[in-house]
């Protein structure tokens, strides 16, 4: 492979950066193509640019291997920021709902529960709470209830970029189409 567009340094940091556990400096003479000496000066060098700019990430060095890690005086932020990005704990009940949502959007509480043959609203408030489906709007009919669809979260969390990306077991028919849906949603957004 041609490195010669990229510094010695650039190429370990890149290394480190995308390795989930500390590297054999052994290995990273091989993969930078460098000698051992030149590969410990180009950590030296990096690892007092990491301390010079006050930099968020240090270089650590123990025995014959070497990481990038955060400063430790940043551990609680990451560590609360990395709780914020877990992915919520979804019962086998709720993944059937959010099935349902994604595959028919919109939809009521009484169409999910009717379709799972249970009660399915507490599921709903909770995948609501959870940010994985959202209230899409009163449907004209009488007791006029809320429609439900999935969320960008919901698309996040299940690795996708948009709803048409949900892919389709053989025999299910495509969702309906909310053009021609006998229901007709009002936007939530218009007095509850």
């Amino acid at each position: 492979m041609d490195l010669s567009n990229y510094n010695l340094i650039s190429v370990l940091e890149a290394i480190l950066f995308a390795s989930p556990e500390a590297v054999e400096i052994d290995k990273l003479c091989v993969f930078s193509e460098s000698k051992k000496d030149e590969v410990l000066d180009a950590l030296d060098e990096l690892r007092e640019k990491y301390e010079a700019n006050n930099s968020g990430l240090r270089l650590v060095r123990k025995d014959e291997t070497v990481t990038i890690t955060t400063k430790e005086e940043l551990g609680e932020i990451v560590a609360n920021f990395l709780q914020s990005r877990k992915t919520p704990y979804l019962s086998p009940a709720a993944l059937e709902v959010l099935a349902i949502t994604a595959y028919n959007q919109p939809v009521t509480k009484t169409y999910v529960s009717q379709i799972r043959g249970v009660p399915s609203g507490e599921i709903i408030e909770n995948l609501v709470d959870k940010k994985l489906l959202r209230e899409r709007g009163k449907l004209d009919l009488p007791g006029r209830p809320m429609s439900y669809s999935v969320t960008e979260k919901f698309l996040t969390v299940f690795g996708l970029e948009k709803i048409e990306d949900i892919p389709y077991p053989e025999g299910l028919k495509k969702r309906r189409d909310p053009e021609n849906s006998q229901q007709t949603i009002t936007d939530s957004s218009e007095g509850n």
